[in-house]
């Protein structure tokens, strides 16, 4: 008989259970050779990253756990909360910004003939 995965993960799961009454003796602890046989049937995974720091709109920075391994999350501003001058500030920075274009103009004073006597056959 081949062990599967699913018959290895039955038989795990029954070697914690009193065979006389069929009731769990031991709590099941899952651990990594379980882990490297099947895979964990979870929708949500429990680990959080816990050095998170999260930057709120006024500046002030809170210390959470969060699902990715982020360093720092932070929150948008609501515009409507400013001023209007600063409104506009805002808006400004917003849109791109126009590329000054430099022309150079290059006097040309090269003659062609002054170089002649190195092409000329003698």
């Amino acid at each position: 008989m081949a062990l599967t995965a699913r018959t290895f993960s039955r038989y795990l799961a029954a070697a914690d259970q009193c065979w006389t009454c069929r009731q769990a003796a031991v709590s099941v602890r899952w651990n990594c050779n379980r882990a490297s046989v099947t895979r964990i049937n979870r929708k949500i995974y429990t680990r959080m990253y816990e050095p998170t720091v999260m930057v709120m709109a006024d500046g002030s920075t809170i210390s959470i756990r969060y699902c990715e391994p982020r360093e720092i999350i932070k929150l948008p501003l609501d515009i409507n909360t400013l001023s209007a001058e600063e409104q506009a500030a805002r808006l400004a920075k917003r849109k791109p910004k126009q590329k000054i274009v430099i022309e150079e103009d290059i006097e040309d004073s090269f003659d062609l003939s002054q170089y002649s006597h190195l092409w000329k056959k003698k």
